[in-house]
């Protein structure tokens, strides 16, 4: 079976860190997981696949188009890769309502696909009740479920998550694991 993505990069900090991984996601529904202690790297990965952090040399490739290349001098900008990301820290717009935060990606959409999207979105993560609201009026697993509906929303070819579920109680974490699982298998 080819890989959904393969990245072998390398990225060196001024200061000295350095962050080397090598990463093969397989095709198909799947979920890979990077393991590793505080850090070790793990978002900065994540980032560099995103397009949002630049290696300092190696290659990535999401099925069969390159997305960076440091030989071939290739780097695909973010925005034109079908990517969704969750940031650990969840990155809302305070000046965005949710359900504002939810379409931000899709603004360029029809209006009512894009009300579809948010509405169904909401629903699934169970925060339909708080497109009205600001993200200061948020809790942290409110928050939470509002930038990965913002992720989601885009209908996104990889989802990248940077502890995604770490601010949610039991009973809320294990409806978004299932909402999530739905989504993966369409």
């Amino acid at each position: 079976m080819a890989n959904l993505l393969t990245a072998d990069i390398d990225k060196q900090f001024k200061g000295g860190a350095r962050v080397t991984a090598s990463i093969e996601a397989p095709s198909g529904p799947s979920v890979t997981i990077l393991f590793g202690p505080s850090g070790a790297g793990k978002t900065t990965v994540l980032r560099a696949v995103a397009g949002l952090e630049r290696p300092t040399a190696g290659r990535i490739v999401f099925g069969d188009r390159c997305w960076f290349d440091s030989t071939r001098g290739i780097n695909v900008r973010p925005q034109d890769r079908p990517v969704g990301f969750v940031f650990q820290d969840y990155a809302l717009f305070p000046h965005l309502n949710v359900r504002d935060n939810i379409g931000f990606g899709i603004r360029d959409r029809l209006k009512t696909v894009r009300a579809e999207r948010i509405e169904r979105v909401a629903a699934t993560l169970q925060v339909e009740e708080l497109l009205v609201r600001w993200p200061s009026e948020l809790s942290g697993g409110q928050q939470q479920r509002v930038a990965l509906a913002r992720a989601l929303v885009r209908e996104p070819e990889l989802l990248l998550l940077d502890e995604p579920l770490s601010a949610l109680d039991s009973a809320t974490r294990d409806h978004v694991r299932s909402g999530m699982a739905r989504l993966l298998k369409t």
